[in-house]
């Protein structure tokens, strides 16, 4: 019965840090290269066609990410 509970956090948990860029500019090295920051890269270089093929990634996985949220849910109002 928890389950459903820990991993819908876990789920919008996910979509918030996958897309926040200011935490991930704080914590960038040159190992851990994050989407956001490859995205942020490409339009400092102008390359705005890779920049947008990128954030193409980055929404269609946050879409995937809150349809399985919304499925283990089951639609049910979840309040914070």
């Amino acid at each position: 019965m928890m389950a459903g509970g820990i991993i819908s956090g876990a789920i919008l948990s996910w979509v918030t840090l996958i897309s926040e860029l200011s935490t991930a500019i704080i914590l960038y090295t040159t190992k851990t290269k994050t989407l956001t920051i490859s995205i942020y890269t490409e339009v400092l270089r102008g390359n705005y066609g890779i920049a947008a093929a990128l954030s193409t990634v980055l929404t269609v996985l946050t879409v995937i990410s809150l349809l399985v949220f919304m499925k283990i849910s089951n639609g049910k109002d979840i309040t914070m």
